[in-house]
């Protein structure tokens, strides 16, 4: 699941391939069994099947969140998923700080859109749009 442009399409069991971008939203919270193919005789090898984000801590993140921390957004918890703010795969933490409830919407936005989730010191999070990311005074101090 790097995260490069022209990465290849992510092979799902039950659809069509889906784009790289795609397969990272689902990962966010899932159970991700990695399969792994030796690259001289092409047989695959199942890494351990392990959850993104566990029950515990889906529970605390409703406790503190209670819904979509997306700004201005109000959905309830029962609609969300937990978004890693850095990803996993790329050497994100499954710790509270870097996770957060996100709608299905929103969590599409982020993933697939390249909007910029950005925590304040104050715990405010500010949602920075594609066409803004890299100019100065996108994030408010």
């Amino acid at each position: 699941m790097a995260n490069q442009p022209g990465s290849p399409a992510a092979d799902l069991e039950w659809a069509q391939p889906i784009p790289a971008e795609t397969a990272r939203r689902l990962a966010c919270d899932a159970a991700i069994t990695p399969i792994f193919l030796d690259s001289e005789s092409n047989q695959p090898r199942a890494g351990q099947t392990s959850r993104s984000i566990s029950g515990s801590q889906r529970k605390a993140l409703v406790f503190r969140d209670k819904g979509c921390r997306f700004p201005g957004c109000d959905r309830p918890a029962d609609w969300t998923d937990a978004h890693h703010l850095k990803h996993w795969a790329d050497g994100g933490k499954n710790e509270m700080d870097n996770l957060i409830l996100l709608c299905r919407r929103h969590h599409r936005m982020v993933h697939e859109e390249g909007w910029l989730l950005v925590i304040t010191a104050e715990g405010q999070i500010h949602a920075v749009p594609p066409q803004l990311i890299g100019i100065e005074t996108a994030v408010p101090p």
